[in-house]
């Protein structure tokens, strides 16, 4: 009988050593294959508390980095300190999973996109909340004070429910936040746009408003353009592409719309200035710029070679206050790059005087002074023109149911008679002169309204030696009101004895100014103490005639 050889200590320590092989080796395994299920880090900050989501209910929670990854009660994990830490979710010896952790720094600050806005009733928006560690996005929880007016989604979407005011508060886990003050006002019910029509030379940018009745408002606005080869538009921009017409649509987020229409020519290429040469320091300047015929620029910019003598209006660039004596260059510049220069004196003028024949509007026409006051002016131009021809083929004149237009538009009645017959005031002239221009092909003539201008200005044309149409009374007494009525919105004041005529000269030193006066066909002075009295009371009411 042979006895079974026994097992050599050697083979014994092999076996073990391969059992512990295997172990490891299912481990290793089991541990490979839960990351490859879970590849991706779970990012914390620094005090954040996350939970996991066994999958089964009995279950214990380890981290091989306890000191950056702490298991709390339950599933859940709080980070301490920053830096990468695995986790295990043990349910057997051999069954497990295994979750990776990032810890960062945590967020210093909270930050949205917006910190007031203004909505319209049912319009919604995106509040975009970003922590101060730019690469991780933080969970934000957002709340309204009064969820009446205002709703906000875990996301950050905010939709307006009724007017009002609330304010919405983004926060972190570890407290930080930031807030937005929100308007409600009601849903847009009609809609406007700074411009209802506009010229531009192709090339040339403009921005349009959306414009709302009081009380309404709509955040979101849609542009669209009929035609893109005219115009285009991005969000509010218009660009002029191309010469031709189209339509800019604008629509908020309920069905009101509102349009422009824009007229696109070939961009301008020649530019010239129409300023004085010399300006009172107590003065205004106002700038005009010309254009050559078929062409067009809307955005010219002015500049002024030294600000310590000339400053640009901040309202209206195309109006300059003189700061005091000196010599400046006023630059016009358009978005192509053309240019036109001219330099100015600025000094402190007091007097100036222009001979001008007045003409005599009676007895043809008694109420017809700002047409006859025109008339004087283009003869002393150089013009051959009769008061008559003036009123008969230039100037708009409403001679029924006047009182349904505005007298800035047209002569109320007619300028034959006093029974009939009213006035106009100096919109309506300028729109008789340009007629004239235009008929008689004129382009070395520009007539301007001037109305609101001071004394000062006023005067600064008289040292030019530019006459003034002028609005006063007869006979300068004081301007009382004879009415009031309202066309289109706008409130129309008519005084007692209203009369137009020519400003010819005026003398500081003496105390006088000089007119040229159509009812009668004479000159004298007046004290311009009175002067000035009567033409503030009157509207400040006057227009020029410049040579280009």
């Amino acid at each position: 009988m042979h006895k079974k050889p026994r097992t050599s200590i050697g083979k014994k320590i092999v076996y073990t050593a391969l059992v512990i092989v295997l172990i490891i080796s299912v481990f290793v395994g089991v541990y490979a294959y839960s990351l490859m299920n879970n590849p991706d880090y779970i990012t914390l900050g620094v005090g954040e508390t996350h939970t996991l989501t066994p999958r089964e209910s009995d279950y214990k929670v380890r981290s091989y980095n306890a000191g950056i990854i702490t298991p709390s009660a339950g599933s859940a994990v709080v980070a301490n300190t920053p830096g990468d830490a695995v986790v295990c979710v043990k349910y057997t010896y051999f069954d497990r999973d295994f979750y990776r952790f990032k810890v960062i720094d945590a967020p210093k600050s909270v930050t949205l996109k917006k910190n007031e806005l203004t909505l319209g009733e049912g319009e919604s928006y995106k509040l975009n909340a970003q922590c101060s560690t730019l690469s991780h996005d933080f969970t934000v929880s957002y709340a309204s004070s009064d969820e009446s007016i205002v709703k906000v989604s875990e996301n950050g979407y905010v939709t307006a429910l009724k007017s009002g005011e609330c304010t919405i508060t983004a926060s972190s886990y570890n407290g930080k936040s930031d807030s937005c003050q929100i308007t409600v006002k009601k849903a847009p019910h009609s809609l406007k746009l700074s411009k209802s029509s506009v010229t531009l030379g192709e090339g040339e940018t403009l921005t349009l408003t959306p414009v709302f009745q009081k009380d309404e408002y709509a955040y979101d606005i849609t542009f669209t353009s009929s035609d893109e080869s005219v115009a285009t538009i991005s969000d509010n921009t218009l660009t002029a592409t191309g010469t031709g017409e189209c339509t800019i649509t604008a629509k908020p987020y309920n069905d009101v719309t509102a349009t422009c229409k824009v007229t696109v020519n070939k961009m301008a290429q020649t530019l010239s200035l129409v300023v004085l040469d010399k300006y009172d320091v107590d003065s205004l300047i106002r700038v005009v710029t010309d254009i050559e015929k078929g062409y067009s620029a809307y955005n010219i910019d002015i500049s002024v070679s030294d600000e310590s003598v000339l400053k640009i209006d901040e309202k209206n660039k195309k109006l300059l206050h003189p700061q005091k004596q000196g010599e400046c260059t006023i630059t016009a510049t358009l978005q192509n790059g053309v240019t036109a220069s001219k330099t100015v004196t600025i000094g402190d003028y007091s007097n100036g005087k222009i001979n001008l024949s007045s003409l005599n509007q009676f007895p043809s026409l008694p109420t017809g002074c700002e047409a006859v006051a025109l008339t004087s002016v283009l003869n002393y131009y150089g013009e051959d023109v009769s008061m008559h021809t003036m009123v008969e083929k230039y100037m708009p004149i409403k001679k029924y149911d006047y009182f349904s237009v505005s007298p800035h538009d047209y002569f109320l009645g007619t300028p034959y008679s006093f029974e009939t017959g009213m006035g106009c005031f100096s919109g309506c002239i300028v729109k008789t002169a340009n007629n004239y221009f235009r008929d008689k092909n004129i382009d070395d003539y520009y007539a301007m309204d001037i109305t609101g201008c001071s004394t000062d200005e006023l005067y600064n044309y008289l040292s030019n030696g530019v006459p003034v149409i002028t609005w006063v009374t007869s006979s300068f007494v004081t301007p009382t009101v004879d009415g009031r009525w309202t066309v289109n919105g706008e409130t129309i004041t008519w005084c007692n004895h209203e009369h137009c005529l020519v400003t010819t000269g005026y003398d500081k030193a003496s105390g006088n100014v000089t007119v040229a006066d159509n009812s009668g066909g004479y000159s004298y002075s007046v004290s311009m103490s009175q002067y000035e009295k009567v033409f503030k009371g009157m509207g400040s009411m006057a227009v020029v005639v410049l040579k280009k």
